[in-house]
């Protein structure tokens, strides 16, 4: 984000605290209860959000080195990740053409020479083009050419990895156009880039949630004051967000209480991270969350109605990692999890009562407005 940029969040939200404003839409809005767990409504989402949308699926950290793979299964289909030899990235369903086995079975590695399905032993380059098939000499007439891994559209940027996982017809092209897609954040996430960033963890969690639920929980600070008082709370001012639509999308920074000491300093040196978390909801199913030292990427995908799997990231600038014992990453991460859990245990009870018909609709106040520009651009991409 560009320095300007860091100084009007700052500004906004300096005025916000102290006024003891909040940054308003113009009324209440609502999304209907029964879309977190009608089984028609869940079937249209995956049909069209997870087959059809760009999916964060792995990270430049992971698939820095020629063979280098990953595996991912999370959206429902196979996809398998690896980086060429001429070190362009593919990606293609993991599912080998003879049978219909998983040809890769690992969720990761590196030093890849080739995929060898450990069915039959048919195997594939790192472009996805059949090479060998066991006895095939009396295997029959294949044409081998068309019986390659199927392959999907990718893209990868700023340290992260896209994928959209229906796979190709012949001649399409692979080129996914993230630009596009990422529109009005693409120069923020470029300015926060974190293509040479580490990994330094992932931990899969399966909240009792819908999929949709889980990203809300990340688009208001309203609950912060009691659900998360004994955790992260402290280390914030009460609902002092500012939000901004960008495109299908949304960014956010979330005050400190450090903010209100800001003003001691030129605003020449101030700097957004230093005391605001900043925030993006990517669409459809991505949240990532800047700090000042790391960045925690969100990403929820579909089990059922109701429930759901969500991939806490912790991606670390290695020449910042090393100014600090692993024990502060581990900390850091472990806070974030503590949280996410007082979400996900109230977030379960609310699944559940869905469906006690004490509700028809959620309610979002004024200051939820980055909810109801979620559910919209939903809505409108199911239409």
């Amino acid at each position: 984000m560009q320095h300007a940029d860091q100084v009007g969040y700052i500004e906004r939200m300096l005025e916000m605290a102290r006024a003891n404003r909040r940054d308003d839409a113009p009324g209440i809005a609502h999304t209907p209860v029964d879309t977190y767990f009608s089984r028609e409504r869940y079937d249209r989402e995956v049909a069209t959000l997870f087959r059809r949308y760009p999916l964060v699926v792995a990270f430049s950290a992971q698939l820095r080195q020629p063979g280098d793979f990953v595996t991912n299964n999370d959206s429902g289909q196979p996809i398998l990740v690896v980086r060429g030899r001429d070190g362009v990235l593919r990606a293609f369903l993991n599912v080998c053409r003879h049978r219909s086995a998983t040809v890769e079975t690992q969720p990761c590695g590196a030093g890849k020479r080739a995929f060898v399905c450990p069915y039959h032993g048919w195997s594939y380059d790192l472009t996805g083009k059949l090479i060998g098939i066991t006895d095939g000499a009396w295997f029959g007439d294949l044409d081998r050419s068309r019986h390659g891994l199927r392959p999907l559209a990718i893209a990868e940027r700023c340290g992260m990895v896209w994928v959209v996982p229906t796979a190709l017809e012949e001649g399409q092209s692979t080129e996914l156009d993230i630009d596009s897609f990422l529109g009005a954040v693409k120069p923020d996430l470029e300015s926060w880039d974190m293509t040479g960033w580490d990994v330094h963890s992932v931990t899969p969690i399966r909240p009792h949630m819908n999929w949709k639920l889980v990203i809300d929980t990340f688009l208001e600070l309203y609950h912060f004051r009691y659900l998360h008082g004994a955790s992260v709370a402290p280390l914030f001012l009460d609902n002092i967000t500012t939000y901004e639509r960008r495109d299908r999308h949304a960014r956010f920074a979330v005050a400190k209480k450090t903010l209100l000491e800001i003003d001691k300093e030129p605003s020449s040196t101030w700097r957004l991270l230093d005391h605001a978390v900043m925030l993006y909801n990517l669409f459809p199913h991505t949240v990532l969350a800047y700090t000042a030292d790391h960045c925690g990427v969100f990403t929820s995908f579909p089990i059922s109605p109701d429930e759901s799997l969500i991939n806490v990231s912790i991606l670390v600038d290695p020449a910042v990692r090393a100014m600090r014992p692993e024990s502060y990453w581990d900390t850091n991460r472990d806070l974030i999890l503590a949280a996410l859990a007082e979400d996900f245990a109230v977030g379960a009870t609310i699944q559940t009562n869905f469906r006690s018909g004490a509700n028809k609709v959620q309610t979002f106040g004024k200051f939820e407005k980055a909810l109801d520009w979620y559910h919209s651009e939903i809505e409108e991409a199911l239409r």
